[in-house]
């Protein structure tokens, strides 16, 4: 068992900080589509959830957190409540990771499996290329929060840049966050 970013993982913290490098520029809250992109990531576990439940309800092949872990892997590695958990999501990655090394015995094919499920895909797409490059940074020490917006998360097609964004998550009203921060000075 190793540690990355203070929580258990199951391959050496290198692999996995340039895995999190590559997937999610450290972001734990990094929603990925195939297909599209977000008008802005989720600013926090509340929109980011928000979002998944928007994209469930929809054909969307998507990956969460830090880790950039997919839907089809979610039954067998995370629960809902626990996609953007740091420590859960970081080690779900790394088992994911550690499945794909020890099939493959190779770091370059394993991220190829991370990426895509097989060995090759990865290579074609780039992805490798850009891991072994993250691989070269230091090890990542803190994740990136980032900053709260009340900007609507718009779902956009990158094939059809003429189709109407679909809102996922629109920003709370004023009388909303009025009560969120009321009811957070009562938790403190």
């Amino acid at each position: 068992m190793f540690e990355f970013l203070g929580c258990p993982i199951v391959v050496p913290p290198e692999q996995m900080s340039a895995i999190v490098r590559t997937e999610s520029s450290a972001n734990p809250y990094a929603i990925g589509i195939v297909g599209h992109y977000l008008s802005r990531q989720p600013s926090n576990e509340n929109e980011a959830l928000a979002v998944v439940t928007a994209l469930k309800d929809g054909d969307y092949n998507y990956s969460v957190g830090l880790s950039q872990i997919n839907k089809i892997n979610f039954y067998r590695y995370l629960s809902f409540s626990k996609l953007f958990d740091k420590c859960s999501n970081l080690l779900a990655g790394s088992k994911i990771l550690k499945a794909c090394y020890e099939r493959l015995k190779d770091w370059g094919q394993a991220y190829s499996c991370y990426y895509s499920g097989d060995s090759i895909t990865g290579f074609k797409h780039g992805y490798v290329a850009k891991v072994k490059q993250n691989y070269t940074k230091p090890i990542l020490q803190v994740v990136a929060i980032p900053s709260a917006s009340s900007a609507p998360i718009k779902l956009i097609s990158r094939k059809n840049k003429n189709s109407n964004d679909e809102s996922l998550v629109k920003p709370p009203s004023l009388k909303q966050r009025r009560l969120n921060a009321s009811l957070s000075s009562i938790d403190s």
